[in-house]
């Protein structure tokens, strides 16, 4: 038996549309034509299914103004666009150079990726007017709103009868914001506690944590849960001290939408999300 064999030149057909909806049609995940170099396709589209997806629910729901739809171009294509010009860069190295080995930039990990720039996005320890870098190197030395949301291991979950230990990540979840309010006691939560009293637990949750020289939780709260951070994990990887008090609040996608000092800040951040208070 024979073959033929031929040989072409590959050459990437960059594309990318200039938004991502038209009245009620989105395009999730297949916004841009792409090089495969990078490896990022996979991974920004469920980005953009996953930025998308909450707010859909939202103003399914009739808790959100379905302005809040068009958040979803506004964070998402400062992403692709540099996503784009960072794969086809790769992409022209290797064609030029002939070597398809060389080092993966920690960029394309993707822990970077944010959307600080949002309009929807609240920060009140930021520094305003820093360039838009959506796709940026992740940088432990740095957390604002618009970021990935860290993880931390070894939370200890008391209170109700019991206590076990918990990731982080464990209590966030694709269908209700969790505000995590850092106190140095928990008595100092009851003012941040008492305004998200307002709004409709099957959205927004509320986790308390409390930092490792805590030695006993005995009083009554209504948080949702009661978080010790036994070994310093949380306080690290979210830069607080043990005598701060902080809110951060998760949004349903996993990012950061507020970083704000307390109840006021808590009030802005929803009122651009839900229509009124519930």
């Amino acid at each position: 038996m024979r073959f033929r064999c031929s040989l072409v030149y590959f050459r990437a057909n960059v594309r990318m549309v200039n938004k991502l909806s038209e009245g009620r049609g989105f395009v999730v995940g297949g916004m841009l034509v792409q090089s495969p170099a990078g490896g990022q396709g996979l991974n920004s589209g469920i980005q953009d299914a996953f930025n998308l997806g909450w707010k859909l629910a939202l103003v399914e729901r009739g808790l959100a103004d379905k302005s809040l739809l068009e958040t979803y171009s506004g964070e998402r294509l400062p992403v692709i666009s540099e996503m784009l010009e960072r794969t086809t860069t790769i992409l022209n190295q290797v064609m030029k150079t002939g070597n398809i080995t060389s080092s993966r930039s920690p960029i394309l990990f993707m822990l970077g990726i944010n959307c600080r720039f949002s309009d929807i996005v609240l920060d009140e320890f930021a520094i305003p007017g820093k360039p838009i870098d959506a796709y940026g190197i992740l940088d432990e030395g740095c957390v604002e709103a618009g970021d990935r949301a860290p993880d931390a291991p070894s939370i200890l979950h008391v209170g109700r009868g019991g206590s076990d230990v918990k990731t982080l990540f464990s209590l966030y979840r694709p269908s209700y914001h969790t505000v995590l309010v850092f106190v140095p006691s928990l008595a100092g939560a009851t003012p941040i506690l008492g305004a998200l009293e307002a709004y409709d637990k099957s959205v927004v949750r509320s986790a308390v944590v409390l930092p490792s020289s805590t030695i006993d939780v005995t009083v009554a709260s209504p948080a949702d849960l009661i978080l010790v951070d036994q070994d310093g994990h949380a306080y690290s990887a979210y830069l607080m001290e043990a005598d701060q008090t902080k809110v951060f609040v998760i949004r349903p996608d996993g990012v950061i939408g507020a970083i704000v000092h307390g109840v006021e800040g808590v009030k802005k951040y929803f009122s651009g999300i839900f229509l009124d208070v519930m």
